[in-house]
């Protein structure tokens, strides 16, 4: 099931690359977020590593403000050929086609590791983040984005149960009619979600709830097609409570946890330093 369960991520997420590779604002993308909220530079010394490229816009955002530093990245899906394109005028990046539970390096190769929303979307995520550990200098840091289980927030803990639910039937459709369904969803969660989180927002006795609400994050009526389909249609999902990612860190040789959230965004934001 693990393997069939693979094959079918990497059909999903070539798909889902293949569509939106050059519809997403580059702004610094998911990496500028994830520096936004943690204490300390995430890239250092000379050489790093991301685990899952997408369609290579995080490697991108850290390559170019961090010419001295070599970059690996790799993903399983043929995301990596758009990131291998899109990298082409880098000489400090190289992009392989590889899975996150198999790292093609050495031990001790890396001085930092990164990586955005993958190992939820593998059969083993304990297993992914050894192999991080394993591939890392003793002493360097991972930095990742997880799925949480929102049992810190009813707002969101109860629909999740519900799409859950929904994804046991999305995931038999096929891919390509499944994307058309979320571009179709989209402008409606939008207006339903987005729109009145974006109206909460604007008031002090009401922004905390505008931030804990589903899909608050959208940029306009499509926008959301990309975020849907992977809901629905990742035939992989794991999730985390906070205790959840700090004990798999601690189990994979990690210590000096942190833990936090993206702004505006749900989801853990979880490093910590091999020890």
């Amino acid at each position: 099931m693990h393997i069939n369960g693979l094959k079918d991520t990497e059909k999903t997420y070539s798909l889902l690359w293949s569509r939106t590779a050059d519809e997403i604002p580059y702004n610094g993308y998911h990496y500028a977020a994830m520096q936004a909220v943690i204490k300390e530079p995430i890239v250092r010394g000379r050489t790093g590593i991301e685990v899952g490229s997408g369609s290579g816009y995080d490697v991108c955002a850290m390559a170019e403000k961090n010419p001295s530093v070599k970059f690996i990245t790799i993903d399983i899906c043929d995301g990596i050929y758009v990131t291998a394109k899109r990298v082409s005028g880098l000489k400090n990046v190289v992009a392989v086609k590889a899975s996150a539970l198999d790292i093609p390096a050495k031990d001790e190769s890396f001085d930092f590791a990164y990586s955005f929303g993958v190992l939820h979307h593998t059969p083993a995520p304990g297993k992914g983040l050894s192999e991080i550990s394993r591939v890392l200098k003793r002493g360097g840091p991972a930095f990742l984005y997880l799925y949480e289980d929102h049992s810190e927030n009813i707002f969101k803990y109860i629909p999740l149960k519900i799409v859950t639910f929904v994804r046991r039937l999305t995931v038999l459709i096929p891919k390509r009619l499944l994307y058309v369904l979320a571009w179709l969803a989209s402008p409606f969660v939008y207006i339903i979600f987005t729109v009145p989180s974006k109206i909460l927002a604007k008031f002090a006795s009401t922004k905390h709830v505008a931030g804990q609400m589903p899909f608050n994050f959208g940029a306009g009526p499509f926008s959301l097609r990309g975020d849907i389909y992977d809901r629905f249609a990742a035939p992989i999902e794991y999730r985390f409570s906070r205790q959840g990612v700090r004990d798999m860190f601690a189990k994979c040789g990690f210590k000096d946890i942190e833990i936090t959230r993206l702004r505006d965004t749900a989801g853990w934001v979880v490093w910590g330093y091999k020890a």
